[in-house]
């Protein structure tokens, strides 16, 4: 497949969402106060950095749709979910945004594969490196994620080569990018183990993307992935790289991490003062240096465009359902005048999508039709992640704990079963005309995890409950529980959470007692950090997590629709 052209001029074509967002971060731009017709600086170059992050291997446009953001219908007006992403649509969307920007680069925050669709993991991810291969891409900071199957993997498909088998992807050659992490180290010699950045002459500006992935890796990577490895902290690795960037000649650095913030608000901020946003991106962006000009964010899945301390930091979500752009214009010295970013929907209602990619993800569907078109149940009602208040259980993450416990009974005696909400990646949707496949389920939970029984305590267990409430101002994340198991929790008189009322199979929950637990590899490894699981003892290893959720909803199809919120409920 021949490289998408670079800055192709034609008809410049975007959706009215983005021309009227494009506006108005012009009018709310950052720009020094002038005093006179000739006390503002002169705009001497304008720079379009453009950005993507959490790709996670979405190559394909549906089963299941990338992403589906509310946003104002383009003929009605009308505020609703719209399908975006889909590697075809990424294609046509950068060539268009990207026309009249002379002055353009395209970069990456991390986590391009990893945690993917059958589509794409079936092939080790190989198609979707050589798909964002094609899109003029620089360089892309190191996630987590693509440390899922250890760093060998990842250097062996960098580098474009094939295990002794031979590669999943007929003529793979690699991405023709650099991923960069520079506090990445080795752990016994404390040497960067990628490259830490690259320098690229964009408009006539040496522009230095200088990567780094979240330092938090080892809570959320088994450990047997990331043996010898070191992950320092993001900030002060980035700050103590300057003198060795200005030496090289770069004029303009820019921060590339794979490390974010979570923000309720809308997609796009023309203030930029996205209130409540909040996270580890935030405190990094506090403490980076100033020389940095832009920070491009990633992890938490989040869009948005904000300023901290005046500058901007940006994400555009995940799956390829947004594209941020960032522009600086610059002075004659290369100091940044003004700053302003918008996140681009990639809508696939307002492009066509480009044929040379509807031709690679046609021939990833049909090298693993065979797995992925597996039926496992006719549905007549899916399940969804999302929680509402006052329950902090939501109806995927019940179904999957169910599974998983009745997979464990039919195979030894287990009491309860508890399922990480990060772990769980995609609703499950139900269509007529279809059974639900191996590849929805997959969709679900890409991670083909191990479960694992083990035994803890009562009393272990309640603090393994009670340290994963929400802790000040964080947004809650609670482990998903199988129906054996409810519990009840309220805010204190301190305003500390606590917990109430636990049960297991109707039983008030006996700290004397133990208990036969279900969970996934990750979490019996204390990830997340779930330390008190590293206790359990009498540990037996199952099977693959989806395939207790196959064998469950094809011994329950009815089951689905019985499934309820309620299991974790919050007092008044």
């Amino acid at each position: 497949m021949s490289q998408l052209p670079k800055n192709r001029p034609f008809p410049r074509v975007q959706t009215l969402f983005s021309l009227a967002l494009l506006s108005l971060l012009a009018a709310c731009a950052s720009r020094p106060e002038a005093t006179g017709a000739s006390s503002a600086p002169a705009v001497a170059r304008e720079l379009s950095i453009f950005s993507i992050n959490d790709f996670h291997g979405h190559i394909q446009p549906k089963s299941p749709t990338p992403l589906m953001p509310r946003l104002p219908d383009a003929q009605t007006g009308e505020i609703k979910p719209q399908a975006a992403g889909g590697v075809a649509y990424l294609a046509s969307a950068m060539q268009k945004l990207r026309a009249g920007r002379e002055n353009s680069v395209f970069v990456a925050a991390g986590d391009l594969i990893g945690a993917s669709p059958q589509l794409s993991s079936l092939l080790r991810d190989e198609p979707t490196l050589s798909a964002i291969g094609e899109l003029d891409l620089v360089a892309s900071a190191l996630g987590n994620h693509e440390l899922d199957s250890g760093l060998p993997e990842l250097l062996r498909k960098a580098r474009g080569e094939c295990p002794s088998e031979g590669c999943a992807w007929p003529g793979f050659k690699g991405p023709g990018f650099p991923y960069l992490a520079a506090n990445l180290l080795d752990a016994n010699t404390g040497k960067p183990l990628l490259a830490t950045h690259v320098i690229k002459e964009v408009g006539g500006v040496k522009v230095a993307f200088v990567g780094a992935i979240t330092r938090d890796t080892p809570s959320v990577v088994v450990p047997r992935s990331i043996q010898g490895l070191r992950f320092a902290d993001e900030a002060n690795t980035l700050n103590a790289l300057i003198p060795q960037l200005r030496a090289q000649g770069a004029q303009l650095l820019v921060a590339v991490m794979h490390e974010g913030a979570t923000h309720q608000g809308a997609a796009n901020d023309p203030s930029y003062a996205c209130p409540g946003l909040q996270g580890r991106g935030v405190d990094i962006a506090k403490r980076l240096d100033p020389a940095y000009a832009l920070i491009i964010s990633g992890h938490t899945h989040q869009a948005y465009t904000c300023k901290i301390n005046g500058r901007l930091l940006v994400q555009a979500g995940s799956y390829g359902g947004w594209v941020t752009e960032s522009r600086l214009k610059l002075d004659a010295s290369n100091q940044v005048i003004s700053a302003e970013a918008v996140n681009h929907p990639v809508l696939q209602s307002a492009y066509a999508p480009n044929p040379a990619f509807v031709a690679l993800v046609q021939r990833a569907a049909d090298l693993t039709a065979a797995v992925r078109n597996k039926p496992v149940a006719q549905l007549s009602q899916g399940a969804v992640r999302g929680a509402k208040a006052p329950f902090g259980d939501s109806t995927m993450g019940n179904l999957i704990a169910d599974s998983q416990l009745a997979y464990a009974k039919k195979r030894g005696q287990a009491d309860l079963a508890l399922m990480n909400p990060g772990g769980i990646r995609a609703d499950l949707v139900v269509e007529a005309d279809r059974p639900v496949t191996m590849s929805d389920l997959f969709a679900i939970q890409p991670f083909a995890n191990e479960l694992v029984v083990m035994t803890l305590s009562g009393a272990q267990l309640r603090e393994l409950l009670q340290r994963q409430l929400p802790k000040g101002d964080a947004p809650p994340r609670f482990l998903q529980v199988s129906s054996s198991l409810r519990y009840r929790w309220q805010i204190g008189p301190e305003g500390v959470a606590q917990l109430q009322d636990v049960k297991i199979d109707g039983q008030p929950l006996d700290d004397a007692k133990t208990y036969r637990l279900v969970v996934n590899n990750f979490m019996a490894d204390g990830g997340d950090g779930h330390s008190v699981l590293r206790q359990g003892r009498d540990r037996v290893s199952l099977g693959v997590d989806i395939d207790a959720m196959a064998e469950w909803l094809t011994d329950n199809p009815a089951a689905v629709k019985q499934i309820q919120p309620g299991r974790i409920q919050q007092l008044p």
